[in-house]
């Protein structure tokens, strides 16, 4: 291991680290940092949440080959946050945001993110320069006091709030199918509204992201009444083509059986949608899904062909 050496003024050579929790810029009480590269821990010099940049780690970022990677270990208020495998170039001057993300910020934040598919919510790592670089690790255990604090508040709680819950605790487990039908009562509800109906909290894009998330987390019963919403609502499920599409793309088999049983307009309704949402901008997955339903062959994939132009 590298000695620790003296304190440090943050200067030139210097990364600053702030963290942030659902959003919010948070003190972080004890703060260090462990790098590890090449079978050596290596400690930099720290002030604050600033530390030196090592020395190993200066050299111009098309030197480092793309097989070598650091392990990135930041702690923080008694927290150890662990980001394995990044590579060495992002270890330079600059500020990184070091975060963490419960549901529903999570969502909001980072709805796109495959690691929320698993765990209770997410830390995450931010470069300086790079916001196309989100290093992202789920996290198994549920914040105790949040998930309690919850849980107090749930019985009295109304309206986006309430909605809000339900699904943070649905996702940390606590009365898991209580909280589901919830959710899923209310995408009902909201799409019973009038189109013209006024603005919502509870009725959004939000809340299909809610009910959608808990489907890949492993609610294989949610499939169906999702199929079943499929509709042109831009104010509560506006961008349900795209779970489509995903749905085609990594579950092809399962989407097909599960549309054979619905009429033939809904068939080419739910393909249109992913057709017109996603994959009409998104060529690499549109060739995966026409391959897909080329080899699959039957009445449902053709039809679903035909949703998105025959293509």
């Amino acid at each position: 291991m590298v000695p620790v050496a003296a304190q440090i003024q943050p200067h030139h050579d210097s990364i600053s680290v702030a963290f942030v929790i659902d959003g919010k810029p948070t003190r972080c009480a004890a703060f260090s940092v462990e790098l590890r590269f090449d079978g050596e821990m290596i400690k930099p010099n720290q002030a604050g949440q600033h530390f030196d940049v090592p020395d190993v780690f200066k050299k111009p970022s098309e030197q480092w080959r793309d097989d070598q990677h650091v392990d990135i270990s930041l702690s923080c208020g008694g927290q150890t946050f662990v980001f394995p495998k990044v590579h060495p170039a992002f270890i330079r001057q600059g500020d990184w945001e070091l975060g963490i993300a419960r549901p529903p910020y999570s969502i909001e934040r980072f709805r796109r993110t495959p690691e929320l598919e698993h765990g209770a919510w997410l830390s995450y790592l931010i470069f300086e320069g790079e916001p196309g670089i989100v290093i992202s690790v789920s996290q198994p255990e549920p914040p105790a006091e949040i998930a309690d604090s919850m849980r107090r508040e749930q019985p009295n709680a109304s309206g986006e709030r309430a909605r809000n819950i339900a699904y943070a605790l649905a996702v940390y487990g606590f009365e898991y199918q209580r909280n589901r039908d919830y959710l899923l009562l209310l995408l009902n509800n909201c799409l019973a509204r009038p189109r013209e109906s006024p603005e919502n909290d509870e009725c959004d894009g939000e809340l299909l992201d809610f009910v959608t998330n808990l489907y890949w987390r492993g609610d294989d019963s949610l499939l169906a009444p999702l199929l079943q919403v499929a509709d042109a609502r831009g104010d509560v499920i506006g961008e349900i083509g795209t779970f489509y599409s995903d749905l085609l793309d990594r579950r092809g088999a399962v989407v097909i059986e599960s549309i054979e049983k619905l009429p033939a307009e809904k068939q080419k309704l739910i393909c249109r949608l992913a057709y017109e949402d996603d994959l009409s901008i998104d060529s690499p997955k549109r060739d995966r899904v026409v391959a897909f339903l080329r080899g699959a062959g039957g009445e449902a994939a053709t039809r679903c062909s035909s949703g998105f132009g025959g293509s």
